[in-house]
């Protein structure tokens, strides 16, 4: 037990005071938003080369988009989480960078200020999470709804369709990424 105390006494003392056990950038969420987007656009090109057949159908993806869907919901809880229900609020430069990413459209409830710590940009990160799951919701929509193809009239996605609601997906995934990257310097 002493050599313990020691130890932690030493690494204090190492530190300047200060142990971090838990570092604030987390690499579950980075990892995961790249994994989704990655499953997102296969997804997506599948469906434009599937238009038309029977396994290009919305009831025949219906797997994929609840497992989409599902892997979003563990990220924005784990964002949720991590923001330990701070606002979100983003240092200067990366609301800047941020605001490039995603063409000075800045979603509600993005701000930037001074105030700006990790549990701030995990709120962030939480907001843009669900703004790519609302996303997620329209493609699935245009694939059940209103896209129709072949001979019998059957549901598909179009990539012309897709294409837009893509890019805003993708403009608030690698917005994710980029306040992600930033929590490493915060």
């Amino acid at each position: 037990m002493k050599r313990c105390l020691l130890l932690l006494s030493f690494l204090v003392a190492l530190t300047g005071g200060s142990i971090r056990f838990v570092s604030d950038y987390d690499e579950v969420i980075d990892k995961g938003i790249a994994e989704f987007s990655e499953q997102l656009g296969g997804h997506v090109k599948n469906m434009g080369e599937l238009g038309g057949k029977p396994e290009g159908t919305y009831d025949a993806n219906l797997k994929t988009y609840n497992a989409l869907e599902a892997k979003l919901d563990v990220l924005i809880d784990r964002a949720n989480s991590a923001a330990e229900g701070k606002g979100c609020q983003l240092e200067d430069k990366v609301f800047q960078h941020i605001s490039g990413v995603l063409n000075s459209r800045i979603p509600g409830g993005i701000q930037q200020g001074t105030g700006a710590t990790p549990k701030t940009a995990s709120a962030c990160n939480a907001r843009l999470l669900v703004i790519v799951r609302e996303q997620l919701f329209v493609i699935r929509e245009l694939h059940k709804t209103t896209d129709k193809c072949g001979k019998g009239n059957i549901s598909c996605l179009r990539p012309a369709s897709a294409k837009g609601v893509m890019a805003i997906a993708n403009q608030s995934i690698n917005a994710v990424s980029v306040v992600e990257a930033a929590k490493k310097s915060l």
